[in-house]
């Protein structure tokens, strides 16, 4: 469902069958439908009230999430970049500098296709993970340098938050919305684009039209928070692309690296 192709047909097909719907109810009862448009007229505005603020907020519940997500792996990808430049410092710089490109580099081949499909990450990221921390265990400081005991502090300080990050990212999944939430926020459009149908006008052309607008509207709303409930899959995602500036960036400098001195 969520690609712009699939989401493009469900909502033509709202539209059409909620057009082909006024023209049925007209045919049945055109009459009895405008002796109540004041009554009629009145309920939908209070119900169309409640359900717009109803859809309002779920979809500031499913934008924060995504937000979040994007906000965790944007200061995940940071951590990384700082980790390494504060490596350079430390004993066995060299070790501790490829585990990070080699986790970095997992995060976006492994892990992301990982999210995608709703995977808690992927195992081979977990690897690197643990790698990384064993390669901090096994640094041994000069003694009496406090150069090294700072930036070697600051760096597990750094690795900590690492860690809760990458957590936070691989656990955060779909928005968090109960079935019933789901069911009125369903039941709410269909019963919307039901309203309209009891309303009677004049010209059939604008019930109809105004009909398909709405169900248009609706069903598009409905499918952007489906869209936007699940932050790592469709084509409405967060994307890896903080990592891979981060990447780049370890690309560099080692290519800087191997040059030979001038």
């Amino acid at each position: 469902m969520d690609s712009p192709l699939v989401r493009d047909l469900i909502v033509l097909a709202v539209v059409v069958i909620a057009a082909l719907g006024v023209v049925v109810v007209r045919r049945k009862a055109p009459r009895t439908l405008r002796e109540n448009n004041e009554f009629t007229g009145f309920t939908f505005a209070f119900v169309g009230l409640v359900y717009g603020v109803y859809l309002a907020f779920t979809v500031v519940i499913v934008w924060e999430h995504f937000q979040s997500a994007e906000a965790t792996a944007e200061s995940e990808a940071t951590r990384l970049a700082e980790l390494y430049r504060d490596a350079a410092v430390l004993p066995g710089g060299n070790v501790i500098q490829n585990q990070l490109y080699d986790y970095t580099r997992s995060v976006i081949h492994d892990d992301w296709p990982a999210l995608a499909e709703m995977k808690p990450g992927s195992p081979v990221t977990a690897q690197k993970y643990e790698s990384l921390w064993r390669a901090y265990y096994a640094v041994r400081l000069a003694p009496n340098d406090t150069a090294q005991a700072a930036f070697f502090r600051e760096s597990l300080v750094q690795l900590n938050e690492l860690g809760r990050e990458r957590r936070i990212r691989v656990h955060a999944g779909a928005a968090d919305i109960p079935p019933m939430m789901w069911g009125l926020l369903i039941t709410g459009g269909i019963g919307m684009i039901g309203f309209t149908y009891l309303i009677g006008t004049e010209n059939a052309w604008v019930q109809v039209i105004v009909t398909a607008f709405l169900a248009g509207i609706l069903a598009w709303a409905v499918l952007i928070v489906v869209a936007l409930a699940d932050p790592y899959s469709g084509d409405v995602s967060v994307s890896p692309d903080s990592f891979v500036g981060v990447l780049q960036s370890f690309d560099a400098n080692r290519a800087e690296a191997a040059l030979p001195p001038r």
